[in-house]
């Protein structure tokens, strides 16, 4: 009974990261954060420089949050993950886990705990975060463009992406576009999340979206929604699909 327990166990692995590959495979690029949130300074202890590292060495084109984006994320931003660390350290022992997120923050792969019993937090952090990158091994990592294709089409049948935004024209006091457009303003805060990258807070401190540089001056993708915010006329626009395949575009008042 107990070997047969055991077989099923080592089935449903093996069909669990079968599935993790085939789902991987899909995605070009790795998105790694400048700093996590369990750290208290920009790529404390190397932490973030090793996660892009160990995901090239994976295969992935690895990207910090930063740097400027190529032109097909830009085109497309479900090409790319993003990467998190997850931190279940405890009193005597650090733990760590990697968290791949798409473009519509859903969860994708979560690896295995990485873990160290040494007390300096720099051996410690990257020996669990070696650890936890070797989840990926037996994933055998390998970029698919028709993979891409179609999980592009499957994703494009649910939500209807706009072929292009129609750049809104000024008119008084309001901004008019041809798509579908609403009133609604917010009254936003941009804090900078790292060198390039902003999160708008709302009166609250919470964070409404958060501004992805697109590698373009004044224009940013917003991570985890199909959507972009770019500056008209002096002014900060925001464009997104929403769930029902329509097209709302309105002012948003930001005070960087």
């Amino acid at each position: 009974m107990i070997k047969k327990i055991t077989l099923l166990f080592a089935l449903f692995i093996t069909v669990q990261s079968s599935f993790s590959q085939s789902d991987l495979n899909q995605y070009k690029y790795v998105i790694v954060p400048t700093s996590y949130e369990f750290c208290t300074e920009r790529d404390q202890y190397q932490l973030n420089s090793l996660t892009k590292f160990l995901f090239e060495k994976q295969g992935f084109v690895a990207l910090m949050s930063d740097e400027p984006l190529p032109q097909d994320i830009i085109n497309n931003g479900c090409l790319a993950l993003w990467a998190d660390v997850l931190n279940e350290s405890g009193i005597f022992e650090t733990k760590f886990r990697i968290e791949l997120k798409n473009c519509q923050k859903q969860v994708v792969f979560t690896s295995g705990i990485g873990q160290s019993r040494e007390k300096k937090y720099k051996v410690a952090y990257n020996l669990s975060l070696r650890q936890a990158f070797e989840s990926f091994n037996t994933l055998n990592y390998s970029y698919n463009a028709d993979l891409a294709t179609q999980a592009a089409s499957a994703t494009a049948s649910t939500i209807t992406k706009p072929a292009a935004i129609a750049p809104p024209v000024a008119l008084g006091d309001q901004l008019i576009s041809e798509s579908k457009k609403t009133d609604a303003t917010q009254a936003l805060t941009a804090k900078k999340k790292d060198v390039i990258n902003y999160e708008l807070l709302n009166d609250k401190g919470e964070v409404v979206y958060t501004l992805i540089f697109s590698g373009k001056e004044e224009f940013y993708m917003v991570e985890g929604i199909q959507a972009t915010v770019y500056k008209v006329n002096d002014n900060w626009v925001i464009a997104k699909t929403t769930a029902d395949g329509s097209l709302l575009i309105h002012t948003l008042n930001v005070t960087f």
